[in-house]
């Protein structure tokens, strides 16, 4: 009898200290902001530097909750991807050679695409639709990873940030459902 009373606490205890310790890493900062927000919510990410060098570059962040963390990225996301549309599209214009002229092409399409989904990404943000916009920062990560694997010697360093920031942004969005 006793052993049975034992192996059911052990076995509670068990799952009790399993769920804590899973949900611990998408756990909800709802009652932090600003810097001790930005703090535990981008160690969480996969790039946490990337996280949080672009949260805390923005002077709202200062007074953000998670969902004002998360709309900054997205308007971060969103300036960064029609910054990176211009720069691809002077490329594609210069280009002297074709093949370079292609894979400008190639890539001016990508983030001209991405424009029109980012934006439907803060539209679906304010209408708290926090999963839709989620899946669209997921699109356009794959926009971003599919330029950054041709030959765009211009672009790789924005390449790069934008897609370990929209990886981050992807968690944090996680946390609002």
């Amino acid at each position: 009898m006793t052993m049975k009373v034992v192996s059911s606490c052990l076995l509670v205890i068990s799952v009790v200290l399993s769920i804590l310790l899973s949900s611990h890493h998408f756990a909800k900062a709802d009652n932090e902001i600003g810097k001790p927000l930005i703090t535990k919510t981008c160690t969480q990410t996969d790039f946490p530097d990337v996280c949080t060098s672009i949260s805390e570059s923005d002077p709202h962040s200062s007074s953000a909750n998670l969902t004002g963390l998360s709309r900054i990225g997205l308007e971060f996301t969103a300036a960064k991807v029609n910054e990176t549309t211009a720069e691809a599209y002077k490329l594609l214009i210069n280009a002297t050679e074709y093949y370079q002229w292609s894979m400008g092409s190639a890539c001016f399409q990508e983030y001209n695409s991405s424009v029109h989904q980012v934006y439907k990404g803060l539209e679906y943000f304010d209408q708290q639709k926090y999963h839709e916009a989620n899946e669209i920062v997921f699109l356009v990560n794959g926009e971003i990873h599919t330029c950054s694997v041709r030959e765009v010697p211009e672009l790789p360093g924005t390449n790069t940030l934008l897609s370990k920031f929209t990886t981050d942004l992807q968690t944090i969005l996680h946390q609002l459902y």
